[in-house]
C-alpha cells in the first residue's frame, strides 16, 4: 500500500538536541479554543516567558488594591536625555516623580550594593507609607514633613504605597518600577 504524498511511513524519534515536530491537524478540523490552547502551547514550547517575568507578573496582580488611587510615573530621569547630557558614566541615583489627584511622590532611588529609596510627598504631610516588593514590603523611617528613607531595597520591581493621615484621604499606590 503506498502513501499520500508528503506522507512518510517513517515515523522515526528526534536526535537528541533535535526539536520533535508536532503531527500536523487542518485548522477547520479544530475549534476556536482548541486553536487557541495549540497556538498557546506553541508558543510556551518555543519561546516561553522568563521565570522573572511570570513571578513579577503575579507578584503586581497580588499587590493590587482597587480602594488605592493610583499614582502615575510622571518622570524618570533614566528616560530623560537632558538630564543625562554630559554625563560620562552610569549616575549613582534614579529620579522618579509619581502623580495622583491630591499629591505627587517625588522619589530618589540610590543605585547599587545595596539600594536605598528617599520619598518626599507633596504637599508635605504625614503618612504612612510602604516600599512593596515581590517578596514582601519595607517599612521606612519617616518625619512628621512626610519625608521617608528605606534602606536595602532588593532589585527588582517596587511599588511605593502611601496613605495620607488625614481625615478622609485616599491611599495612593505607585505603578511597579524596576530598580
Amino acid at each position: 500500500m503506498t502513501e499520500p504524498p508528503g506522507r512518510s511511513r517513517d515515523r522515526r524519534r528526534p536526535e537528541p538536541g533535535e526539536q520533535a515536530r508536532a503531527p500536523v491537524v487542518p485548522i477547520e478540523a479544530l475549534t476556536r479554543e482548541a486553536t487557541l490552547r495549540r497556538l498557546a502551547s506553541l508558543a510556551r514550547g518555543v519561546d516561553p516567558a522568563p521565570t522573572c517575568v511570570s513571578s513579577e507578573a503575579l507578584a503586581a496582580y497580588e499587590w493590587r488594591s482597587v480602594d488605592d488611587e493610583l499614582a502615575a510615573l510622571v518622570y524618570d530621569s533614566d528616560r530623560d536625555e537632558d538630564a543625562l547630557a554630559g554625563i560620562r558614566s552610569g549616575g549613582g541615583s534614579r529620579h522618579l516623580t509619581f502623580e495622583a489627584p491630591a499629591l505627587l511622590l517625588e522619589v530618589e532611588v540610590t543605585l547599587g550594593r545595596r539600594r536605598e529609596i528617599v520619598c518626599q510627598v507633596v504637599p508635605s504631610q504625614p503618612a504612612r507609607l510602604e516600599v512593596r516588593h515581590e517578596r514582601g514590603t519595607l517599612p521606612p523611617e519617616s518625619d512628621s514633613h512626610g519625608t521617608f528613607h528605606v534602606t536595602s531595597v532588593p532589585p527588582g520591581p517596587v511599588s511605593i504605597r502611601c496613605q495620607p493621615l488625614a481625615e478622609g484621604a485616599d491611599a495612593v499606590a505607585t505603578s511597579w518600577i524596576r530598580i
